[in-house]
């Protein structure tokens, strides 16, 4: 463990892309780290990634300015030597952001940095690519929901995502047969109530969904 100010300093300085890394990734994805130690986990693979691919920058940094003791005497630095300082925040920041939104549509590479399977449930997967179409679930009292993945009226549909207790917002429901639960029509159209419904998982039984 540091044992001083100054280390603690470093150490933190050291962690501190990975952490903006995560952050900025599950801005856009959401928490998919389990628990404290995944996360001190990833924090730190992310900070030793982007320390090692600038590296050459560091050590010229190191070498111009800290070991001839410039800093030390608090000499005046280039003006261009700021944009280091925001670059140290903003590229992990966006980087975050690039691998999220590539992860969220399904890129391939950022499998590179989050594995084929990323997401820790199934749930998360699904409903993490924001789909929009419709739903029915079978309850498990026996009765039957339809409704509507997407958005109305500046409201969208919306789920809880890891670590919390799983649960869906449909911001629109639909009619549906109370016997089998397929949905009703009217001109071709499904039959809709202007009502949304709020859902927890645990008292659904199956869940269907179907585009468009």
């Amino acid at each position: 463990m540091p044992d001083s100010f100054q280390a603690l300093a470093v150490l933190g300085l050291g962690l501190l892309p990975g952490a903006l890394y995560i952050w900025s990734f599950e801005g856009i994805v959401g928490r998919w780290g389990a628990g404290l130690s995944d996360r001190l986990l990833r924090f730190v693979g992310a900070s030793a990634l982007l320390h090692a691919v600038t590296a050459p920058l560091t050590y010229w940094l190191w070498s111009e300015y800290v070991r001839p003791g410039r800093l030390a005497r608090a000499e005046p630095l280039p003006t261009g030597l700021w944009s280091i300082v925001l670059a140290y925040v903003a590229v992990p920041i966006g980087f975050g952001w690039i691998v999220g939104y590539g992860t969220k549509r399904r890129w391939l590479w950022p499998q590179l940095f989050t594995g084929r399977n990323p997401a820790p449930r199934a749930w998360d997967a699904f409903f993490g690519d924001d789909p929009e179409g419709w739903v029915r679930l079978r309850l498990k009292s026996g009765g039957w929901i339809g409704g509507a993945l997407g958005s109305k009226d500046g409201r969208r549909s919306y789920f809880a995502g890891y670590p919390e207790n799983q649960d869906l917002y449909l911001v629109q429901t639909a009619e549906v047969d109370p016997d089998s639960g397929e949905f009703l029509y009217e001109d071709d159209q499904v039959r809709v109530r202007d009502s949304g419904v709020l859902l927890r998982w645990d008292e659904v039984e199956y869940l269907e969904f179907f585009e468009g």
